[in-house]
């Protein structure tokens, strides 16, 4: 049988037949830079939206609000079906009454931040649609309150109110809605976090993103008309609706809501401008249905993986596994456009918290508003975004890494302003837990803290920054895309560690000490991700081309690679194993930082010297069952596949990418995060990957570590502008096709 990947994309629709529960059953659809939670509950349509960026004044990522939709009379009487359509981008909803039939399709514009819900019916219905919203008033939290991990900048200010500030809604006309949140400039938690961190003679022209950023948009219904507010509860939440009817039964009735998140100088400047985009379509420009669907057909068709396609089977494993790859890939795409990068944590498809599982972080209930999630909204836990990022570059995302490296980058000012005002040392330092504006959180930090350190955990880890440099070169690699604009960062970033641990031992190695050893390990001397990553890094960056770098930055970076010291082993049941430090300390987290040297560092791997060594580090080095857990961003399963460890590898990828407990297959969670954990899925996603296709130099590795009694079809990007397709089915490779921009390739399997 030949391979389809049309057929394929079909396959894995989902399908319910059951109307929803609740909001934790909710299908996701979006595009752009907006995610869209869909469900039909009690035969009324319901749909959360969220837009990339939408930061109030505490660091939370607000919802715009929810939409509910009520047909009468009753449209699903006799029969209901919900429809994701993958390879469309979009959501059908079918029902069938004794009336006739009725079918509804919600979709997402690509080009524009603009969601629409079409409705057509076989018989005349009416509509009514209500915009309801849950920040109607102001509202004060206690300031231990575990609410406030949304938004950790401002959890546990003994200083002042902690205060969830209202949104604006006004009616316009008789068919339109605007709301909006826009962020009160003297309340904000960058003044907050600049202060009480000492850095409040510095903090003038410092990148502030929540300084007059307002978030929200136009609800549009016409042939409706403002019927009125009414109050209501969902779940845990109090809100207002606002009701628009029909003005007659109808046949056929569009709703439009468009988003729109800015930093303007006044709050008319907002107005107009979202305004101006959602108007456009319904004074006369059509929606454009068949642009965003041929979008979505290109965006499959540049990268896939599907497994035993040929026969799918919803309880085989692996098929699951390959579902579950495209569908994951599905949620990151609806963040394409966004100004920041897809949260670790949720990503734009959070819900309602009481329905996303136990906290692994409290046993109390989290009885709160739908903008909540753990971990925060305006904070990134680097260990963990980067694992959202680093799976597009197989897939061939590149429009959407720059998401990542233009957040470090708009920080690059800040970072170098604090490892001056807080170290005397030039470069520039990021925290493992940044915020939007570069600080490290507050209730990671300290309240009173002035000394830039944070709490022991995250002390001195810095390593992330420097894989978040190795990401951006291997990006270069991938596309021969410029990266002039990002030369400081990775300057930066290396000089930083060069500055703030200037002593070198008797062979003229930095001493890194203290370090922390990830989360893990701490404190201890030169801790392997930091060794590993300052290692491939600066080699990394020699080897761009010379245009990267004035001649004395390019002899510093020699100068700085020289000083990085050797990684080091130890025994462990009489084998020679990869050390973490050169010195020991107690385990505080369950990361392997051992195993960095093999991902994301590259240093061990399929091709390259000291295979045994690695394996039985990834064999040996882990303490407990905890640090062999699968869930969020447990990585080992990347490793073993770089290893061709095959046993272990798929094991792994079985338990890391089968089904969630959700009903979404890809909503996992929450892990030690959130739900649905991204960076779970990303993490599963460059396992996949590697299992695939790895390479070294001009070496491409096909299938190095995958049962080849497994059907496989997949189409993947390598540096050099290099895409690999193969079809292997029957235990034979079919077909092999290599296009790439290197003089030379050689293949291997």
């Amino acid at each position: 049988m030949t391979f389809s990947l049309i057929e394929a994309m079909r396959t894995y629709n989902l399908i319910w037949e059951r109307q929803s529960a609740h909001s934790g059953e909710s299908m996701p659809v979006g595009g752009h830079n907006i995610g869209c939670n869909v469900w039909v509950e009690n035969d009324e349509l319901l749909l959360y939206f969220a837009q990339s960026g939408a930061f109030d004044e505490n660091g939370s990522m607000l919802k715009g609000g929810r939409l509910r939709v009520r047909i009468t009379p009753n449209p699903f009487a006799l029969m209901f079906r919900q429809t994701l359509e993958l390879y469309d981008g979009c959501i059908h909803i079918d029902g069938t009454s004794e009336h006739g039939n009725v079918h509804i399709r919600v979709w997402v514009e690509v080009k524009n931040p603009i969601i629409h819900v079409e409705c057509t019916a076989s018989f005349t219905v009416s509509f009514s649609a209500i915009y309801e919203n849950w920040r109607t008033e102001d509202r004060e939290v206690d300031n231990q309150s575990y609410e406030l991990f949304q938004c950790k900048e401002v959890w546990g200010d003994p200083n002042k109110p902690i205060t969830f500030h209202k949104d604006q809604i006004e009616v316009i006309g008789t068919n339109k809605l605007l709301f909006y949140h826009r962020n009160l400039n003297e309340d904000l938690s960058f003044d907050r976090e600049m202060d009480t961190q000492g850095m409040q003679s510095v903090k003038s022209g410092l990148h502030n993103p929540q300084y007059n950023r307002t978030m929200g948009g136009l609800f549009t219904a016409l042939g409706m008309h403002f019927t009125g507010i009414h109050q209501g509860r969902y779940v845990d939440t109090d809100y207002l609706g606002y009701q628009f009817q029909s003005i007659q039964p109808t046949y056929a009735q569009n709703l439009q809501v468009t988003l729109h998140t800015a930093q303007t100088n006044t709050l008319e400047e907002w107005i107009n401008a979202v305004l101006t985009i959602g108007n456009a379509k319904v004074d006369g420009e059509t929606p454009d249905i068949e642009s965003t669907v041929a979008w979505w057909h290109d965006y499959w068709a540049r990268s896939y993986i599907v497994i035993n396609g040929t026969m799918p089977d919803e309880h085989d494993a692996m098929w699951q596994i390959g579902r579950n790859y495209q569908l994951f890939r599905y949620l990151l795409g609806c963040n394409y456009y966004g100004e920041y990068p897809t949260k670790f944590n949720g990503g734009l498809f959070t819900f309602d918290p009481i329905f996303a599982g136990k906290s692994p972080w409290s046993d109390q209930k989290l009885h709160y508003t739908p903008d909540y999630r753990l971990w925060g909204g305006g904070s990134h836990t680097s260990q963990n975004q980067r694992l959202v990022y680093w799976p597009m570059l197989k897939a061939g995302d590149f429009d959407m890494l720059p998401q990542i490296f233009n957040f470090f980058n708009r920080l690059l000012e800040t970072a170098s302003v604090r490892a001056k005002f807080y170290f005397n040392v030039d470069g520039a330092v990021y925290p493992e837990q940044i915020g939007i504006y570069g600080l490290c959180p507050t209730c990671d930090h300290g309240w009173g803290n002035t000394t830039g350190l944070p709490v022991p955990q995250i002390k001195y880890h810095f390593s992330t920054a420097l894989e978040v440099g190795l990401m951006l070169t291997e990006y270069a690699a991938y596309t021969d895309k410029d990266i002039a604009e990002y030369i400081g960062f990775l300057d930066g970033i290396v000089k930083f560690y060069d500055g703030f641990y200037p002593l070198n031992d008797p062979h003229g190695k930095m001493i890194i000490e203290p370090g922390n050893a990830l989360e893990t390990y701490h404190p201890v001397r030169n801790p392997i991700d930091a060794v590993a990553g300052l290692q491939s890094l600066l080699e990394r960056m020699l080897a761009l081309p010379d245009r990267y770098g004035v001649p004395n930055q390019r002899a510093n970076w020699r100068r700085i690679l020289e000083r990085v010291p050797p990684i080091t082993t130890r025994t462990k049941d009489g084998k020679a194993i990869i050390a973490y430090a050169e010195s020991t300390s107690e385990r505080h987290n369950v990361e392997i930082p051992e195993l960095y040297t093999v991902f994301p560092f590259g240093q061990y791997g399929i091709g390259k010297p000291d295979l045994p060594l690695a394996a039985d580090t990834a064999r040996l080095a882990a303490e407990d069952a905890a640090q062999l857990s699968h869930i969020s961003w447990h990585q080992q399963g990347i490793q073993y596949a770089k290893l061709g460890m095959l046993p272990e590898a798929i094991g792994f990828l079985i338990r890391k990418m089968g089904n969630a407990d959700q009903r979404v297959p890809v909503y996992w969670g929450p892990g030690h995060d959130w739900t649905p954990d991204h960076n779970w899925g990303g993490s599963g996603m460059i396992q996949l990957q590697e299992m695939l296709l790895q390479s070294n130099g001009d070496t491409f590795y096909i299938l190095p570590c995958w049962d080849k009694g497994v059907d496989v079809s997949f189409r993947l990007h390598a540096p050099g502008n290099t895409v690999i397709e193969c079809d292997h089915m029957e235990g034979q490779t079919r077909r092999l096709n290599i296009t790439s921009n290197l003089p030379y390739v050689n293949i291997e399997f």
